[in-house]
C-alpha cells in the first residue's frame, strides 16, 4: 500500500466512525427534541388557562368599579341635594 491509499483508507474510516456516531446520536437528540416541544405544549396550556382566569378577572373587576362608580356618582348626588336644603 502506498502512503496515499493509507491516508485515503484513514480518513474513509474516520468517515465511517463519524457517520455511525452521528446516527447513533440523532435518534435521542430527536426524542430530546420531541419530549421538549411535548413540555412545551404542557406549559402552553398552562399559560393559556392562566389567561384566561386573569381575563375573566379582569373582566369581574372592571363590573365591579363600573357598579362603584355608579354607586358613588348617586350617592354624591343624594349628598349634594341634602347640602343644598335649608336645615
Amino acid at each position: 500500500m502506498t502512503e496515499h491509499s493509507i491516508v485515503l483508507l484513514v480518513s474513509l474510516l474516520v468517515c465511517l466512525t463519524v457517520i455511525v456516531i452521528m446516527a447513533k446520536l440523532l435518534p435521542a437528540v430527536g426524542r430530546g427534541y420531541l419530549a421538549a416541544l411535548a413540555r412545551f405544549d404542557i406549559f402552553k396550556e398552562m399559560l393559556d388557562q392562566i389567561m384566561t382566569s386573569a381575563r375573566d378577572a379582569e373582566q369581574s373587576l372592571r363590573q365591579q368599579r363600573r357598579g362603584l362608580y355608579d354607586a358613588r356618582k348617586r350617592i354624591r348626588a343624594v349628598t349634594k341635594g341634602l347640602e343644598r336644603r335649608p336645615s
